[in-house]
């Protein structure tokens, strides 16, 4: 096939939802995209980085003159109300302090600013943006974008990033660079900290095979397409009828967290009733509600401190770990080996191997060889041994589904949403849900029992997905342990209650801290710290008000494998 033209921008929005991809660029579905804050909080925050490295560094403007320039470039819109808006102006002004105080002291050789790049791979030509180009002391090249979110990706995980590898392809063919780009490097703003890589031959080849190959599907998608979806353009509102009556839109719908500011989502066939359907309520009403994953809920109520460190301000990246590289290993190597598309291979061979592949997907956060030697290891054997229970003489079968997407309104304040690991169909026509848990402490039944992570799963299958749930599992793979636990209609008020009050408070506490937003002000007395027993791998230990009460605590202890201290029992479930 000849070569298209793409941006990354179109990429990454077929990888997110083809659906959503053929909507906009080959039905041409006219629809007005949603107003964010952050859309607007990365405008602001670039714009008036790009003048700021304007004006040249002989001599370096100053701290007043940066903040000036974004005021100037401030756009309100996009913020929900004045509260949140004052918040996100306070952060962008505290993150260009930061910024400042860190450039200031350093040397720069600043070349060029918004440069565009292109790079041709196989199958498509691609277009991008580099924010800055830095000259180095060794006359070669740095590229540098600067990023507003949250999320921080590892060197491993940068170096098969698309932007960055298309931004560092893309640079070196620009005739301005010669050739001579040896570094690309992700400026991420809210925690001042900025990641460098230089991709190997290795990651350039998987991120351009990835590059061709959805290139070619994208072809393949504008081959086919519909005149039944072009109509959507002429009617958003009544889409669904139109798109429900083709089975081609609901497999190219990919449901997922990004759903809920998707332009097209009251058309989408993925999602036959809408959560703010299912409350029944306005979309000014349903909008108060607070969005919150089972992880951000639980994060709240074990540390109201460190969930605002991490959800409302977004200063600071979660630290590599290996228990946490090893918990997404175990979880993907899982994952593959469950789908119900892949492979289908049941060997413990066949497992290991995406063992091996996924353990090197996630290498950050060990210390030295020896302690990722060790994890491996565990994984090894953990795997090994739930190959025997479950897999080997006949056991194994494909899940029903992996990773399924779920989002429900729950009371009147909160939007519950999350990814459930696996769901199996069992031989009397119902379900099963699974979970993995890898963590080193054992889990008891009563935890169980009451967890109220796998209430929710269970209410989310059976009135979302019309599914009769008759178990619900926690796998527990460092005890090769299955703990089975059921659960019933009526055992769902009483957790609704619960998370609609918690959901309550941190809507309360959130308003309060915007409207009193002082970026100065360091603690708030609206989050305040709480000893739990995750502290001592908290990211904010160091400056946490509780921080020698919690060291001189042996009862709290790391999430890391220690030998001879695996066989802990709690009733805790997080």
């Amino acid at each position: 096939m000849d070569a298209i033209k793409l941006s990354l921008g179109k990429l990454r929005s077929f990888l997110q939802c083809p659906l959503k991809y053929k909507l906009a660029n080959i039905d041409q579905v006219t629809a007005t995209a949603k107003a964010s804050p952050g859309l607007s909080f990365y405008q602001a925050l670039h714009s008036a980085l790009e003048y700021f490295h304007k004006e040249g560094t002989s001599p370096l403007p100053s701290e007043d003159f940066l903040l000036n320039l974004l005021a100037r470039n401030w756009d309100p819109s996009g913020y929900k109300d004045e509260a949140e808006g004052k918040q996100y102006r306070g952060m962008a002004e505290s993150i260009l302090k930061d910024f400042y105080r860190t450039y200031s002291t350093e040397k720069h050789d600043v070349k060029y600013l918004s440069l565009m790049v292109k790079v041709k791979t196989k199958k498509c030509f691609i277009s991008s943006r580099v924010d800055r180009v830095d000259l180095l002391p060794d006359g070669t090249y740095e590229v540098i974008n600067y990023k507003t979110g949250k999320n921080v990706m590892e060197p491993a995980e940068l170096a098969r990033d698309m932007q960055a590898v298309v931004l560092y392809l893309g640079a070196n063919a620009h005739k301005r660079l010669d050739g001579k780009v040896s570094i690309v490097s992700f400026y991420y703003l809210r925690s001042n900290r900025k990641i460098s890589v230089t991709p190997t031959p290795e990651d350039i080849q998987a991120v351009t095979g990835l590059i061709d190959q959805t290139a070619s599907n994208i072809v393949n998608l504008a081959k086919g397409k519909s005149m039944v979806l072009s109509l959507l353009e002429k009617a958003i509102p009544a889409a669904k009828k139109l798109s429900g009556s083709s089975g081609e839109p609901m497999a190219l719908a990919e449901k997922g967290s990004l759903c809920n500011s998707c332009e097209y989502l009251d058309a989408c066939p993925a999602w036959p009733t809408t959560p703010r359907e299912i409350a029944g309520e306005t979309p000014e009403i349903f909008g108060e509600r607070i969005r919150l994953s089972y992880s951000k809920l639980s994060s709240y109520k074990r540390c109201p401190r460190a969930w605002k460190g991490s959800y409302l301000d977004g200063k600071f990246s979660r630290e590599p770990k290996p228990f946490f590289s090893f918990g997404k290993a175990i979880h993907e190597a899982f994952e593959n080996y469950y789908d119900p598309y892949g492979a289908k291979k049941s060997s413990l061979k066949h497992l290991l191997l995406l063992w091996d592949d996924a353990f090197n997907n996630y290498p950050e956060g060990y210390r030295d060889e020896k302690e990722k030697k060790t994890y491996y290891d565990k994984g090894v054997e953990q795997i090994t041994k739930y190959h025997k229970h479950y897999c080997a003489d006949g056991k194994y079968r494909p899940a029903y589904a992996i990773e399924e997407y779920f989002e429900v309104p729950l009371g009147k304040n909160a939007v519950m949403n999350g990814f459930i690991d696996r769901i199996d169909k069992l031989d009397d026509g119902m379900y099963e849900i699974l979970d993995y848990k890898t963590e080193p402490s054992r889990r008891s039944q009563t935890a169980a029992d009451e967890d109220d992570q796998l209430t929710i799963y269970f209410w989310a299958c059976e009135t979302l997905f019309n599914m009769k749930i008759k178990q619900l599992s926690l796998l527990m793979t460092n005890f090769d342990e299955q703990l089975i636990t059921t659960r019933k209609a009526e055992d769902f008020p009483e957790v609704v209650a619960a998370i609609d009050a918690v959901a309550a408070e941190m809507k309360e506490n959130v308003r309060k801290f915007q409207e009193s937003y002082d970026p100065d002000q360091g603690d708030s007395p609206y989050f305040p710290p709480k000893k739990n027993k995750f502290c001592k791998n908290c990211d904010l230990l160091d400056t946490c008000p509780l921080k020698a009460e919690i060291s001189g605590d042996s009862s709290i202890r790391t999430m890391e494998y220690v030998d001879g201290e695996e066989d802990l029992t709690t009733d805790e479930y997080e």
